[in-house]
């Protein structure tokens, strides 16, 4: 997919060390954006090429406000905006029963997802404003919509995200800041998505594979997806032919989800 869909636009993107983070950044670069990626863990930027990487803790409102100063002091804009920050699901129980997630762990993505992808979006507003344009795109999943069992936190955590992002879009939008989301469904190659069908089928009595069977039967596509796919439908969401598009989501679930 090289067709230049965002040709001499600026885009930052963090959590850029993470399977979906790589996938981005390097559909983007393909696109002729010019990208700047950054995540928490230093060692996880090193196998991105091409790019310009920064050491930046999403959780850091300074350090945030920092970098995109100097990314737009570097690059004279800043055209798009996608976080991709999250946390081990190990810690909030993710899989779990929710009588055994504690109120500590249910926040914990809040903090991590929903948190960062709000103080990287402020960060941006002014930058956007003052150029009377931009696009702030935020990443959920289908289990904002499907709310299975034994997702508590992260449920609450995406769906919390899809709410915020459309009081932005709606308070933004005069200011020509385009807030846009994808709600991808699960990326088999994804550590987190391996974490999360391993523990699941544990609660019933299922391998991972039979697991992760037993998902793709509830998608009309009967498959999942991948990071590469994500990530397409991220390039969608940033790029001029979604230019009339804000404060909505891209349905990238294979028809998992169907309103």
């Amino acid at each position: 997919m090289e067709n230049n869909l965002l040709k001499n636009k600026t885009a930052v993107v963090f959590g850029a060390g993470g399977n979906l983070g790589r996938q981005v950044v390097k559909a983007f670069a393909d696109q002729g954006a010019t990208v700047f990626a950054s995540d928490i863990d230093e060692k996880a930027l090193l196998s991105l090429t091409g790019v310009t990487s920064n050491v930046v803790d999403a959780l850091d409102e300074l350090a945030v406000e920092a970098y995109l100063e100097k990314v737009v002091a570097q690059s004279g804009k800043l055209d798009i905006v996608v976080n991709l920050s999250g946390s081990n699901p190990a810690a909030y129980n993710h899989g779990r029963p929710a009588t055994a997630v504690s109120l500590d762990q249910l926040l914990i993505p809040m903090r991590t997802a929903t948190g960062t992808q709000f103080i990287t979006a402020k960060a941006a507003h002014p930058h956007m404003a003052a150029q009377q344009g931009g696009t702030i795109i935020f990443i959920t999943s289908t289990l904002s919509k499907i709310a299975p069992a034994w997702t508590t936190a992260l449920t609450a955590s995406h769906a919390a995200t899809e709410a915020m992002a459309m009081s932005l879009a709606t308070e933004w939008g005069p200011e020509g800041i385009r807030v846009i989301g994808v709600r991808s469904e699960a990326m088999t190659e994804s550590p987190v998505i391996d974490y999360t069908f391993t523990t699941m089928g544990q609660n019933l009595g299922l391998s991972r594979e039979e697991m992760q069977g037993w998902v793709e039967e509830k998608v009309p596509l009967r498959r999942l997806t991948k990071g590469e796919e994500t990530a397409k439908a991220i390039v969608l969401a940033a790029s001029d032919l979604a230019g009339f598009m804000t404060g909505t989501f891209l349905n990238h679930s294979g028809g998992h989800v169907l309103n």
